[in-house]
């Protein structure tokens, strides 16, 4: 094997080295760290002189620009040591949007703080605290701005072709499926997948445009890379493939390689890294809503949400309580028995949005898009998702939670467990108002094991941050008119 991986040393010319090497230097992945540095700082820079000269519009006695010129320029550097060791210069660009807005208030809180707390043991100088107010405030929305261009400028050209890095894709053809799937509906990630190469795998779906390699073996794939030098990187599905030799010699190439889990299997898994003296170890955990201090703070922030809620939106629920009652006869609340932790039932409770019989006994149904059965009050609710907003009282209860997968009725929990894998694993936690698989669009009549892999990524990944952030996500989408209730 390893002579066979040096002999294709041979196959090297000196035209392709420098069309990869060439290749690599202009790879926009390269572009992003020092153009969002750039950034960042001019940001940061001109909020302070923003900032001064709001300041200045009052009348009050300031110190020379020059001072915070001065101290725009340490803010500068200090956000930037900040970030990197947050690692907010890492692969950001991979991060969601609500991520990377969270990394850049973070890292402006604690640069704030770490020149706020430096600029108090200098009596000599006394700054104005508004000019610095100001600064912070302008930085971030600023920061906001400047990265949400960059992200659409490398989107754009991502869509367009430019600048992605070519794949070979290695192993197994169903996580091929997979990962393309997800290649093509996010082309700002920046792959392509140009090559693929699976063995003695009957399953593998049709590759369409991709190239085929004739034969699986490191000789071939090595002088494949060699002969192609726009190929940037090698992807295993099947790390089994990846041998020592084999690597070396990709490496040699300057070629990335990168060992792809299978999504389907692993996606849920919480999954932790631990280095045993240089041994890389991958630990399974426990979901983490299993453990008291988790759960108690989850029921806390529940508590304290669904209060605030039903006071503030009491002026609401009268509102959409009259035209429901206006709408048809019938109660304005309707009641339906669903299942949420450890399996146990309750009811929940919803604005009534369909007619008194739209349902026949023992005969439960999915509506639909353009369902006839619904009101016309309530065509609107289902659409706003206004309709759900009775069940913070299931929270209060505690029955529910704010976020969490969304409950499901006895009949379709007990079809369900036997047809889709892990599909009762839903319910180590509390169902909820809105969750992870809700916020990427998978809701009413949407595929169910879908659904649960994203259900079961959010049981095995739980964080008070998670929450807030999908939280967030359905706020903005609520606003945006983009969710796919009917």
């Amino acid at each position: 094997m390893a002579d066979r991986a040096s002999g294709t040393e041979s196959f090297r010319t000196r035209e392709t080295e420098p069309l990869r090497s060439y290749a690599l230097r202009l790879d926009p992945h390269r572009l992003w760290v020092p153009l969002a540095c750039f950034g960042d700082g001019l940001c940061i820079w001109l909020a302070f002189g923003a900032g001064y000269w709001l300041r200045s519009l009052r009348p009050h006695q300031l110190l020379p620009w020059d001072v915070y010129a001065g101290l725009g320029l340490l803010t500068v550097l200090s956000y930037w040591g900040v970030q990197a060791g947050l690692g907010g210069y890492g692969e950001s660009k991979r991060l969601s949007r609500f991520e990377e807005w969270a990394s850049l208030l973070l890292g402006l809180g604690v640069t704030f703080g770490l020149v706020l707390a430096g600029a108090f043991f200098v009596r000599s100088v006394s700054l104005s605290r508004l000019v610095v107010g100001y600064a912070g405030l302008l930085a971030l929305l600023g920061l906001t701005g400047m990265r949400l261009a960059l992200r659409l400028g490398m989107g754009w050209l991502y869509a367009r072709g430019q600048g992605r890095r070519r794949v070979i894709w290695v192993g197994s053809g169903l996580l091929l499926a997979e990962v393309l799937e997800r290649l093509e509906r996010c082309p700002a990630l920046g792959f392509e997948v140009k090559a693929w190469a699976v063995a003695g795998d009957p399953s593998a779906p049709e590759a369409g445009p991709l190239q085929k390699l004739e034969r699986l073996d490191p000789a071939h794939l090595v002088a494949y890379v060699q002969a192609h030098p726009e190929i940037q990187e090698v992807w295993f599905g099947q790390p089994q493939l990846a041998s020592a030799p084999l690597l070396l010699s990709l490496q040699a190439l300057s070629v990335q390689v990168r060992l792809v889990p299978d999504l389907l299997s692993f996606l849920t898994v919480n999954l932790q890294f631990h280095s045993l003296d240089g041994i890389p170890l991958l630990t399974l955990r426990q979901p983490p809503l299993r453990y008291a201090h988790n759960r108690f703070l989850k029921r806390a922030v529940d508590i304290l949400g669904a209060s605030l809620g039903l006071v503030l939106l009491s002026p609401l629920f009268l509102v959409i309580a009259l035209l429901v009652a206006c709408s048809s006869p019938g109660p304005i609340l309707y009641w339906q028995e669903r299942v949420s932790l450890d399996g146990r039932r309750f009811w929940i409770a919803k604005f009534r949005t369909m007619r008194v019989d739209a349902e026949e006994p023992g005969q439960p149904g999915w509506t639909r898009p353009g369902d006839p059965r619904r009101t016309k009050i309530g065509a609107f609710l289902r659409r706003t998702n206004l309709d759900e907003l009775p069940q913070l009282w299931n929270v209060l209860k505690g029955e529910m939670s704010l976020v969490g997968p969304r409950p499901e009725r006895p009949y379709f929990v007990e079809q369900f467990s036997q047809e889709i894998p892990k599909y009762p694993d839903r319910h180590l936690v509390k169902s909820g108002l809105t969750g992870w698989a809700q916020i990427h669009g998978l809701r009413g009549d949407t595929s169910i094991a879908r659904r649960t892999q994203y259900d079961l990524y959010y049981v095995q990944n739980w964080s008070l941050w998670l929450d807030l952030r999908i939280l967030a996500i359905t706020l903005w989408q609520g606003i945006r008119g983009r969710l796919n209730g009917y």
